[in-house]
């Protein structure tokens, strides 16, 4: 009985060996995902293939370029997900794949979480083992990733305060070096005083961050930054940043409930793509004309915020592929899914 047992044991090992090396290398099949003729058709390709690798370290590398590919495309949810499973994996990084830690893997999960506006996924990947990190880098992000989900859950620029003391104390922290153009900036965004804007312009001139105070580049049009309280910031150019693809002001960071002022029969479509979020209709008109002027159906609906004040959203409706996102981006229009 030992006998048969250990030779039984014996063929599992052997049949599972030959399975591993059946299966491709993280390399080779990130090669042929590139040879495919569309973003979106090398991202099926890798997540068709995920469960076919050679070994638990491609696994892992396909997953994390997979999210790679699926955050530049602005697919944040799906994102996260694929981050999340490949910083579960314990392996190392597979030969000529790139080479991430898993304690940075999960910072990637939490970022598109923030991203995609799922606060408390984002939250749940904080509050991992990945808080006992000793690389000094990590923990500085966790820090900071921390502090930005507390704010977009800040009803308006009132519940700020926390934050904004926090942040303060941040920029004369060592230990928070490495971000530190990230605090600049979120204390700018939150208080508009100019101290801020000024330290960015001595340290970091040539950064993303100083180039949105200056009006030079906007933040990207995602559920985050649409719930971050902001200062009423007055630039010198009217269409930058506060109105040019998102409005995002202290009271627009507390949703009411919808009245819609323009109805449309596509209006009650189930899922739709937001390209803009405005609080001037002749801006969201000007975007709808782009928008159609590229073959795709805009429309906007309106939000009457508890001030009065009417806000417009531009939407795009889902196609029944699931796949409007993906066009909208390559028309180089930014956009996330409203459900």
């Amino acid at each position: 009985m030992k006998k048969s047992l250990a030779l039984t044991l014996v063929f599992m090992l052997a049949t599972e060996s030959v399975c591993f090396a059946a299966g491709k290398t993280a390399l080779a099949i990130k090669k042929e995902a590139l040879q495919k003729d569309t973003v979106q058709s090398s991202i099926l390709y890798l997540q068709s293939m995920t469960d076919s690798c050679a070994t638990a370290a491609d696994r892992r590398s396909i997953l994390y370029f997979t999210g790679k590919l699926q955050e530049a495309m602005g697919l944040y949810a799906d994102a996260s997900r694929s981050y999340a499973t490949a910083a579960g994996i314990a392996a190392g990084d597979a030969e000529g794949m790139p080479k991430v830690s898993s304690e940075n893997l999960v910072l990637c999960a939490v970022r598109t979480s923030l991203c995609a506006g799922e606060f408390d996924t984002a939250d749940s990947y904080l509050n991992s083992a990945v808080r006992s990190s000793k690389d000094a880098g990590v923990l500085a992000n966790i820090n900071m990733y921390s502090v930005w989900s507390s704010l977009c859950r800040a009803q308006d620029s009132s519940q700020t305060d926390d934050a904004v003391s926090l942040l303060k104390a941040y920029m004369g922290m060592e230990s928070m070096k490495s971000v530190r153009a990230s605090v600049l900036f979120t204390l700018w965004y939150l208080t508009d005083e100019a101290q801020y804007a000024a330290a960015l312009k001595k340290d970091f001139p040539k950064s993303p961050e100083y180039a949105i105070v200056t009006g030079n580049a906007s933040v990207v049009s995602v559920p985050f930054w649409y719930f971050v309280p902001r200062a009423n910031h007055n630039l010198a150019d009217e269409s930058s940043p506060a109105d040019k693809n998102v409005s995002v002001t202290a009271e627009s960071a507390s949703p009411v409930k919808t009245s819609s002022e323009k109805s449309t029969p596509s209006e009650s479509a189930k899922k739709r793509q937001q390209v803009g979020f405005f609080a001037s209709k002749a801006n969201a008109d000007s975007l709808i004309e782009k928008l159609k002027a590229k073959g795709f159906n805009a429309y906007y609906f309106t939000e009457t915020r508890a001030s009065g004040t009417t806000y417009y959203t531009v939407v795009v409706d889902e196609n029944a592929e699931g796949t409007m996102g993906l066009k909208l981006r390559d028309a180089g229009f930014e956009c996330y899914l409203l459900n």
